[in-house]
């Protein structure tokens, strides 16, 4: 059985009950640079080049381009760019007139506090990039205006995060805590997230993690209802092929958890940009 596209991709993927878990691709740190222009669909590589896009993946580095709202491009001439880093939870901002002088593996490796000045409080990312696919501009309009009211000094519209048939998608930082579905939640989630708590159910995974070990999470949370942020600690993720042990440590003892992952059916559309090309995303579940 096949499955073609009446609908967004958003739509579509709840409609078949997708799971959101062990999406997020694993990335230890950020690059976020300021970007007020118009984007397209692949603005970061657009702003950056496509050379340093690919140098900083390589790296293990995700790159966003990042602003408060749209804006004429000159007001760019000097830009904030800040560094995440979301194993040791830090960020440090630099203002900079040119990124000529960054590099690459100096960002892998450069310690935070020598990046520049230190940020101490949380910053959320909402992805925006409508020309990238339709449902981020329409789920995620509706987050940024709901996270308005209370979170506007600490929210930042960015570019593609993957996961478009997720939206609306929430970034919470430095953790790289990231939910799907979340323009009705989007607010709650927030301010759990600045009390320390997450909420396991909307979790799409957490980025310096790999995807077995973003489920297994959320099954441990699940089961023993817990909430705190740093309450799940991974040990150790061993993948092979499509079974993974991985090791977590919870309030002083640990917890092995076995996943199988699946192809899930039917072919579905991943975006709506892409409708007509469809695939079976792999899903890790606990075994």
């Amino acid at each position: 059985m096949t499955l073609s596209a009446p609908m967004r991709c958003s739509a579509l993927a709840e409609e078949l009950g997708e799971p959101m878990i062990g999406t997020v691709e694993q990335r230890g740190r950020w690059l976020l640079v300021e970007d007020r222009s118009a984007w397209g669909e692949d603005a970061t590589a657009d702003v950056l080049g496509k050379a340093f896009v690919a140098a900083l993946k390589g790296e293990g580095i995700r790159p966003l381009l990042v602003r408060r709202r749209e804006a004429d491009p000159a007001a760019d001439a000097v830009r904030r760019v800040i560094l995440v880093d979301t194993r040791s939870r830090q960020m440090a901002v630099r203002a900079m007139g040119s990124l000529d002088g960054l590099d690459a593996s100096w960002l892998a490796s450069v310690p935070i506090e020598e990046y520049g000045t230190r940020l101490e409080e949380p910053i959320f990312l909402v992805c925006s990039n409508g020309k990238r696919d339709a449902c981020c501009a329409v789920r995620g309009r509706a987050l940024l205006n709901a996270l308005g009211p209370d979170h506007a000094e600490r929210t930042w519209e960015c570019t593609h995060l993957g996961g478009h048939r997720f939206a609306a998608n929430l970034v919470c930082l430095p953790d790289g805590i990231v939910y799907g579905r979340a323009e009705a939640d989007g607010p709650r989630l927030a301010d759990a997230y600045l009390a320390g708590r997450l909420d396991p159910a909307s979790l799409r995974g957490r980025s310096a993690w790999p995807a077995p070990a973003q489920v297994a999470e959320q099954h441990v949370r699940l089961a023993e209802r817990i909430d705190g942020v740093g309450d799940v600690e991974l040990v150790s993720s061993a993948i092979d092929g499509d079974r993974a042990l991985v090791t977590l440590a919870v309030a002083g003892s640990s917890r092995e958890i076995a996943l199988h992952a699946e192809p899930m059916t039917p072919p579905r559309p991943t975006s709506c940009r892409a409708a007509a090309e469809l695939d079976e995303p792999l899903h890790w579940r606990v075994v």
